[in-house]
């Protein structure tokens, strides 16, 4: 009798840990290589001239971008799109950018018209981000280079800590990657820590990456550029409390957070005092 209620535990605790490595292994595999959200909007469809540009990430990998040229400004604003879109996703916001500087838009890694298999939601992006910068200074004869990054972009603005990056504005940009995929499980509440587990397993296993690890919140302690934090007060994605500790923990920054919207509609709620808290920041910083 004994032995048969053991065996039953263990038939049990077996299935259990095969539902937990089921679960979490699709978990992980969806978020590196998500389905993409595809816009096709390009700068001519509002009238502006635009340059098609390819160039290099750092680790060598074929990326895309578009150069909008501002015929009287040698400074470039570097325009980072969030997870899982495109270039062209923040082409309407980023617009305003460009009555007062030069716009360089690209596809990170693995999205829109960009080399790569997988995300890793910033960590590897870095290296496009200090590619895109490269290019700029070779090819463009830039002055100045500010970043304003979009969830995974402000995450990587952060992250690549490029001295060559004079002032960051990142809007509703994590913490850190640990703490995103608490949030992914957080429907599961206690229950989600072995799949937290997994997924950090995973990570370093299929990517070589620890998501313990991956944390702008300890790299942007090292950053001396000024840094604007933006962040909607009820994201339901990624929690306003990511950019309060940012601030909290950053050597030179502010934090604005924009009531009454969730992820990705601070532009639209406060649209005229969106663009002029981002060109003021920019003016006073980018120089």
């Amino acid at each position: 009798m004994v032995n048969l209620i053991i065996k039953k535990i263990i038939f049990y605790l077996i299935i259990i840990a095969a539902i937990i490595i089921i679960i979490s292994l699709l978990g992980f595999f969806t978020s590196i290589k998500p389905p993409k959200i595809r816009i096709d909007a390009k700068p001519g469809d509002f009238g502006l001239s635009y340059e098609e540009i390819s160039f290099k990430s750092s680790d060598g990998l074929k990326l895309s971008g578009w150069f909008i040229a501002h015929n009287k400004s040698r400074d470039v604003i570097i325009v980072m799109h969030g997870y899982p879109a495109n270039k062209a996703d923040l082409l309407p916001v980023a617009l305003f950018l460009n009555k007062k500087y030069n716009v360089f838009l690209f596809d990170f890694r693995s999205f829109g018209q960009s080399e790569g298999v997988y995300t890793t939601a910033g960590f590897k992006e870095t290296n496009d981000l200090n590619g895109a910068v490269n290019f700029l200074k070779n090819n463009k004869k830039t002055k100045n280079i500010g970043a304003f990054g979009f969830s995974l972009g402000g995450a990587a603005a952060i992250m690549a800590k490029n001295k060559d990056i004079k002032a960051i504005v990142a809007d509703s940009t994590y913490a850190s990657l640990d703490r995103m995929v608490n949030q992914q499980y957080r429907f599961l509440s206690f229950l989600k820590f072995p799949f937290v587990f997994m997924t950090r397993i995973y990570g370093i296993l299929f990517l070589g990456i620890d998501i313990n690890k991956v944390s702008p919140l300890n790299d942007i302690k090292d950053i001396g550029a000024p840094i604007l934090l933006i962040h909607a007060e009820k994201d339901s994605q990624i929690p306003a409390e990511n950019s309060i500790l940012l601030n909290k923990s950053a050597k030179n920054s502010e934090l604005w957070i924009v009531g009454n919207a969730d992820h990705g509609e601070t532009h639209a709620i406060m649209k005229e005092k969106y663009e002029q808290r981002i060109l003021g920041f920019f003016e006073s910083n980018l120089k």
